[in-house]
């Protein structure tokens, strides 16, 4: 009987533990952030912040239809913390972090350096790691932040959305998240590289409501290549070439299409690529690590535009031997490129020499000046796994 009572007392104790939450937020008390852009003018800081505007997602009476569905504030500071308060006189509400999905760091900045910053937006504990940074070329952020986009009400989820899909399907772009990021700047023999997003066309009619009236709007968001960094400082731009060899190198291809010059015809062979897997191995040779990548791609044949009988084992030799040697040729050349223009290790060589020979590593004072003289073999193995459901090209059909 005492036991009884006693685990009733101490289950009467704890439930008023269990009721309310002490650090709610309600909707009507918060601004919701999807988006925030981070810029550098001399040396201050200018933090833009996308919010949701409640009107649009609950629309009251009297509420325009053409109002926008979201606000962009801009502030400056000497530090973002102060930049952000700064920014209170202006939203009515509090700002809430929990929910954001991009964060756009201007060229300027990223050039000056970015470990600032993501102190910042590390050590905030509303923010999540599921959102994702990209690098604003040739603009600023806020002026990306600006820009409405037709298929997503919001332009952050639209930037986030197409990130996503284009980094599953087109091997020229990838996604960081902030964890990604910090581990890259803080790695050994790794420097961070980011995608890049411009703004084609007109950036004036492109943050006007104007921008998504038009079946062909005046101005669209556009990833393009990606920014390569020296320790947290931005130092160039990889093109779309380059950026495909990098996640060619680093295995972070999903799917991509590529095509090859028909075997002695004129015309090209269109291919999906559907798998690929990427090793990297290290080895010593005279006192010098040498690297040596494998790639092995699977693929797809999806178009022919010339008269050659696929099915013919002559044909699908030369094309396997073009393909491997078309893949070889890339990821060699951009690595080359790399190593005398820049001299900073992107595909993480230094970092694999770290962890198979720390006795040669030791030897390093300044690894990227190393990385510039690394000798470098790439071996690569294409497959042709489908033909589709058709033999001859339709053109070879017809004429036939």
């Amino acid at each position: 009987m005492m036991r009884q009572l006693a685990m009733c007392l101490i289950i009467g104790m704890l439930i008023p533990l269990l009721a309310g939450c002490w650090d709610r937020n309600e909707l009507n008390e918060i601004s919701l952030v999807v988006g925030l852009g981070l810029d550098k003018v001399d040396d201050t800081y200018k933090v833009s912040v996308q919010l949701v505007n409640p009107s649009r997602v609950a629309p009251k009476t009297g509420v325009s239809s053409n109002a926008s569905p979201v606000v962009t504030f801009v502030e400056s500071g000497k530090t973002l913390p102060e930049a952000l308060r700064r920014m209170e006189v202006q939203v009515p509400r509090k700002l809430y972090y929990a929910h954001l999905r991009m964060i756009v760091i201007g060229e300027e900045l990223a050039k000056s350096g970015i470990s600032k910053p993501l102190d910042f937006i590390s050590r905030n504990p509303q923010m999540r790691t599921d959102f994702f940074l990209i690098i604003a070329k040739n603009s600023d952020a806020s002026e990306v932040l600006k820009v409405f986009s037709r298929m997503d009400p919001i332009p952050a989820n639209n930037l986030y959305t197409t990130l996503e899909a284009s980094d599953k399907l087109w091997a020229a772009t990838g996604k960081i998240t902030l964890d990604k990021l910090i581990q890259d700047l803080s790695k050994p023999g790794k420097s961070p590289a980011m995608t890049g997003v411009e703004i084609i066309g007109s950036k004036i009619i492109g943050e006007s409501t104007l921008n998504v009236e038009k079946i062909a709007p005046p101005a669209l968001l556009r990833y393009s290549g990606m920014a390569i960094f020296k320790v947290d400082r931005m130092v160039g731009w990889l093109d779309e070439d380059e950026t495909k060899a990098l996640n060619y190198v680093q295995n972070t291809v999903n799917q991509t299409v590529g095509y090859l010059s028909c075997p002695g015809e004129n015309g090209t062979v269109s291919l999906d690529v559907v798998n690929v897997r990427s090793h990297m191995n290290t080895r010593v040779k005279n006192g010098k690590p040498i690297v040596d990548i494998h790639v092995r791609v699977e693929q797809n044949i999806s178009d022919i535009e010339c008269n050659v009988d696929i099915t013919q084992k002559p044909v699908l030799d030369k094309l396997k031997e073009e393909g491997d040697q078309k893949i070889k040729k890339l990821i060699t050349n951009s690595i080359h490129k790399i190593q005398k223009q820049y001299g900073t290790d992107i595909f993480g060589f230094g970092e694999l020499i770290h962890q198979k020979n720390p006795t040669i590593w030791s030897q390093y004072k300044d690894w990227n000046e190393e990385f510039k003289q690394l000798e470098v073999h790439v071996q690569a193995d294409t497959i042709l796994r489908r033909m589709g459901t058709i033999v001859q090209s339709v053109d070879q059909q017809t004429k036939q």
